[in-house]
């Protein structure tokens, strides 16, 4: 008598699955958030933040002072990313997971509450764009740093270039062979491809909201956010080294 015995997901696969998931919920987030913040704050890239270097030296070529937010935007991210870092520090068992999924949400909740706010008191004025400005790049610091640092992953749910590249060179190897194989081009699709969908998809709803819900736009995000924390939270601990070994 033969006994099949079926074979269960392995831990890294689970794990696997729930990156590309959560990877793509904050790839969507992050699609929202910067274009969002870019319709409604003055033109501030919060989640592609090199993006305001190329707005500043357009304006200072043009004779012009760069915008403040802009110009804000890039020591608020380092900031930021350096606290998100601290707080991983504090959270070893977890890596972090928890703190800084909750840190993007709550920075994005307040983006909704101040924005609404100004709206109510007739209109936006400098300093409550600059705070919303700052508010939401600092919630994309946290997300970065958790890519980064909680998940240990090379792909960016905030800037597209690299993921675009990726699937480009990774359809070609399906192909070619080169410089991947057939797997390995097929594994890179499977992770690239969903972050740059989601983020495509962030931006055409983001533009959207902000031209017809105008502040309450910001709550998209906000709502995304808060719904990648159990997402983030059910995401299997042993795969990867904690921190410090």
């Amino acid at each position: 008598m033969t006994t099949t015995i079926e074979e269960s997901p392995s831990p890294a696969g689970v794990s696997a699955r729930h990156d590309v998931v959560l990877l793509g919920l904050l790839s969507v987030v992050a699609g929202l958030t910067d274009v969002i913040g870019f319709l409604r704050v003055g033109h501030v890239f919060t989640a592609h933040i090199t993006g305001n270097l190329v707005v500043m030296a357009d304006e200072i070529a043009n004779g012009g002072p760069p915008h403040v937010a802009q110009l804000l935007s890039i020591p608020v991210f380092v900031i930021a990313v350096a606290l998100a870092h601290l707080l991983v520090l504090q959270t070893r068992a977890s890596r972090g997971r928890l703190p800084l999924l909750v840190g993007q949400a709550a920075l994005l909740v307040l983006v909704v509450y101040f924005a609404v706010r100004a709206n109510d008191l007739g209109g936006p004025s400098p300093p409550q764009q600059i705070l919303a400005a700052m508010l939401a790049v600092a919630a994309m610091a946290f997300q970065n740093a958790f890519v980064r640092v909680s998940l240990r992953e090379s792909a960016t749910t905030s800037v597209m270039t690299g993921n675009v590249a990726t699937s480009v060179i990774a359809l070609l190897a399906l192909v070619s062979l080169v410089p991947w194989t057939r797997d390995e081009a097929a594994d890179r699709l499977r992770t690239t491809v969903p972050l740059v969908v989601g983020f495509f998809a962030g931006c055409a709803i983001g533009a959207v909201a902000a031209t017809h819900l105008g502040p309450w736009a910001w709550s998209l995000p906000a709502l995304l956010a808060l719904a990648a924390i159990p997402v983030g939270v059910r995401l299997p601990a042993p795969l990867a080294p904690q921190l410090g070994r």
